[in-house]
């Protein structure tokens, strides 16, 4: 290009693919030497590459029918870009929470849980958002996303993100946001997420990678409820009180709660309660529900179909509120008389989806099979 140029003169344009090695820097140095030339990035940017860029315009690739980079480009980021960092910092709202939902061993429904509290609290017009800090996470396909373009790896450097580059990092659904989870996420990918969620939502919910990994105690640090899952079997039980165990060992401003998934009776409890004895902690409950035991399927919301006469929702509404030491805002949701009336109106005139259902409007609802496909 050196010798065209001496040749030529200063092009008119150049267009850069998003695939070149060290993009930034190297659009800068072109932007240095070619100060009157027009530079059309063509490809996908990370946020913070968007952020950084000294080009013209950014296009994604192939380029779109009728694009002219010459005239008026069809699609220019680079504007909204560039003065968002004018935006003024939304600040939290009411009480905060950054809660963090583990257990010692995966399969104990950790996922399930938090997805649900980010429902429960969406519900009642609360701000929240969940990081999806587990690298074999799923909580994206909850919001019926099977494959998003963005994720917590952005994170990987430390680049400020103000609250229109975070925002493009989510996928939403129902008033429910998830930063999507990454292959590998680094003790300091999570915190700088975590750090920046906070400042822009009140309530934070991360769904942590199973056991005492270096991500948690990192975590730790900013959480304010720490939730662990377990189920009463006595395979898991002594696994739990070891993971309960260590995670008081380590200085934490959290308050911790053990969550007892899937009870069917009363004496599973007590088992789990016997075991704990010691470390005084609280523990809560949540019936079994067999729905949501079916949660591999993409192409249905992973969500509790409950039932007017289902103990689940409402057992589910006092774990979330002892969980969290969360206030419910009056008329958020309906008292317990008003809703077993409307439980007992529901099932004469139709079965109709329950609380947790009707989050995602209409539950747990598999699409029609397609012909020839199994059944």
């Amino acid at each position: 290009m050196t010798s065209i140029t001496e040749e030529k003169g200063e092009p008119r344009m150049l267009v850069i693919g998003a695939t070149m090695p060290n993009l930034v820097p190297n659009v800068a140095a072109m932007r240095k030497r070619f100060p009157s030339t027009k530079i059309i990035v063509a490809g996908t940017l990370t946020p913070e590459q968007l952020r950084e860029i000294q080009a013209d315009d950014v296009v994604r690739f192939p380029f779109p029918v009728g694009y002219r980079p010459e005239e008026a480009p069809v699609w220019t980021p680079m504007q909204a870009a560039r003065t968002v960092g004018r935006e003024e910092t939304e600040k939290p709202m009411g009480k905060d929470r950054v809660v963090l939902v583990t257990s010692a061993k995966g399969g104990d429904g950790k996922t399930t849980v938090a997805m649900q509290l980010a429902l429960w609290l969406a519900k009642q017009k609360v701000p929240v958002v969940v990081i999806d800090a587990d690298y074999a996470g799923n909580t994206h396909e909850w919001l019926n996303v099977p494959n998003p373009a963005q994720s917590i790896a952005a994170f990987e450097r430390d680049t400020p993100f103000d609250r229109a580059a975070f925002e493009g990092l989510l996928v939403a659904r129902n008033g429910v946001k998830v930063l999507p989870h990454a292959r590998v996420v680094t003790p300091d990918m999570l915190a700088r997420a975590i750090r920046t969620a906070k400042a822009f939502y009140p309530v934070v919910i991360v769904d942590m990678h199973q056991g005492l990994t270096p991500q948690l105690l990192v975590a730790k640090d900013f959480a304010t409820h720490l939730l662990i899952m377990t189920t009463a079997s006595e395979r898991r039980i002594p696994s739990t009180v070891q993971f309960v165990d260590e995670v008081k060992r380590y200085d934490t401003p959290a308050k911790l709660r053990v969550i007892v998934n899937r009870v069917k009776d009363e004496d599973e409890v007590r088992r789990v309660r016997a075991a704990l004895e010691d470390y005084k902690t609280p523990i809560l409950t949540l019936p079994f529900q067999e729905g949501l035991l079916i949660d591999d399927d993409p192409e249905f919301v992973p969500i509790a179909g409950s039932k007017g006469k289902d103990p689940y929702p409402s057992a589910f509404r006092k774990m979330a509120v002892r969980a969290l030491d969360w206030e419910a805002s009056k008329g958020a949701e309906r008292s317990e008389a008003e809703e077993v009336k409307a439980d007992k109106s529901d099932t004469k005139a139709a079965k109709k989806p329950g609380f947790f259902a009707s989050l995602f409007g209409g539950g747990k609802t598999k699409k029609p099979k397609k012909k020839g496909a199994k059944r």
